[in-house]
């Protein structure tokens, strides 16, 4: 055998990821349909690494029979990821048949893998006899999971990307609902399809094998397992079930009073001010104002040329700077101001604020001239 630092990462990071499937799986802090495709998504990862970790220490040599173990899940990993994304985005999701036959492939590789192990227990020479039929087999198969994988990563991302977008229409503060961080994951995972299939390509066209050229994709598994268990420990909300919801669709068709309900709603935001309620969703508007969610979405995207998150965010930095300029707050602290404007966050309000107003709250503190 043959260990090095690479493959002990490599085996380190296993370890990790079976210990993390089976915490996300059991744990009744983390238990919801998303995070047990989660874990499937960590577990499959975690034994593809951990079979080519055999590979790589040679212990393939000493016993050929693990050549022939189903332990490569790349069929799988695109799929559980995908419906991880898919419940995490909406829980009560009913998958169709066309989602359900997603597994069917990699029940296929599973069966014929299976078959290959029992020829070479049963009959070597067979198995010998068409051995170059089944590498054939392994290579169409590897090149499927690359194009599942890259479709399934593709849809994800398309979904995220709507997902969050929608936010942005149905919410005020979208800090604890945001999906940035999937979207972050994504772009690790779509680094690692790169690392997979360029040198898996390279090989099928030269016919030469180097495992040097799958340490990055072995180790950058190795990583993301890291990401998500570090994750796991410092970052709860992501696996909290009652995070994401499912954001309000739009009505499409707006109707000829349409002028009539903006200067209604734009009456509600100067008397009212629902925006001072850190909590402000779209449907609460729109009670306010009594008008539908998706009329209320519409009204705002075509009148004000922006988002709800952005319409809202806007006033709250007009109500920051007039309390700001206000000498009766002078003992206030920024923080304090964020939140009397209604901001629930340091850090949300010097964005909304910087961006707004072209300064920080600080800045524009300081800029304000001194009563004589």
């Amino acid at each position: 055998m043959s260990l090095n630092l690479f493959n002990v990462l490599i085996l380190v990071g296993c370890a990790q990821g079976f210990f993390l499937s089976i915490l996300l799986v059991r744990s009744t802090n983390f238990r919801r349909k998303s995070n047990a495709y989660l874990a499937l998504t960590i577990f499959s990862f975690s034994l593809n690494n951990f079979y080519y970790f055999l590979f790589d220490i040679g212990l393939i040599k000493i016993y050929p029979i693990i050549f022939f173990l189903p332990l490569s899940w790349t069929l799988l990993i695109p799929v559980a990821f995908y419906f991880f994304i898919t419940y995490l985005i909406k829980p009560q999701h009913q998958p169709s048949l066309i989602e359900k036959l997603l597994f069917l492939p990699f029940l296929l590789d599973i069966l014929f893998k299976t078959g290959t192990l029992l020829a070479f227990v049963i009959n070597r020479k067979w198995l010998a006899e068409h051995i170059g039929i089944v590498n054939q087999l392994n290579h169409i198969i590897e090149v499927l999971s690359m194009i599942l994988a890259i479709a399934l990563l593709g849809n994800g991302m398309l979904r995220v990307f709507r997902y969050q977008h929608n936010l942005k229409n149905n919410f005020s503060v979208i800090d604890n609902r945001t999906l940035g961080w999937l979207r972050n994951l994504m772009y690790a995972l779509l680094t690692l399809w790169f690392l997979w299939s360029f040198p898996y390509v390279y090989e099928l066209i030269t016919n030469q094998f180097s495992q040097w050229h799958h340490y990055p994709l072995w180790i950058g598994m190795s990583v993301v397992i890291y990401w998500i268990g570090y994750s796991a420990y410092t970052r709860r909300e992501v696996f909290e079930p009652a995070i994401f919801q499912t954001p309000v669709k739009e009505e499409p068709v707006l109707s000829e009073k349409t002028d009539d309900h903006y200067q209604n709603l734009l009456l509600v935001m100067k008397t009212k001010k629902p925006y001072l309620n850190p909590e402000l969703s779209l449907e609460m508007l729109a009670a306010d104002v009594e008008l539908s969610a998706g009329y209320l979405s519409q009204i705002i995207n075509k009148k004000e040329k922006s988002n709800f998150y952005d319409f809202i965010n806007r006033y709250r930095v007009e109500e920051a700077k007039e309390l700001l300029a206000n000498a009766r707050f002078n003992h206030y602290s920024l923080l304090a101001i964020g939140q009397e404007a209604g901001f629930n966050s340091k850090t949300t309000f010097n964005t909304a604020f910087k961006r707004y107003a072209g300064v920080t709250p600080s800045q524009f503190k300081k800029e304000l001239p001194s009563a004589d």
